[in-house]
């Protein structure tokens, strides 16, 4: 399975909380937090961020027998989650 992640600063912090020189290193949290989770939940899963604004955000390959929809979905929720939590601001 593959995963690619876009999204921007905009998209991360809408509401610009962190400066443009702070802001790869929470970007980079972010990141680091997604791959754990999505590691746990899809062992073996390669995944790639990109810095675009692209209206999809996360798009799902590679998925072999299993359901795009459902696969699509489950990352979502994961990614989702990750972001609620918050663990990732520094």
């Amino acid at each position: 399975m593959k995963i690619i992640i876009r999204h921007t600063q905009d998209s991360i912090d809408p509401s610009a909380a962190y400066s443009d020189e702070q802001f790869p290193e929470v970007r980079e949290s972010l990141e680091r937090e997604y791959r754990n989770a999505l590691e746990k939940e899809f062992p073996g899963v390669e995944i790639d961020f990109e810095d675009s604004s692209d209206t999809y955000s996360i798009v799902v390959s590679d998925l072999g027998d299993d359901d795009p929809t459902d696969a699509a979905n489950d990352v979502q929720r994961i990614c989702e989650t990750v972001f609620e939590t918050g663990n990732f601001w520094i």
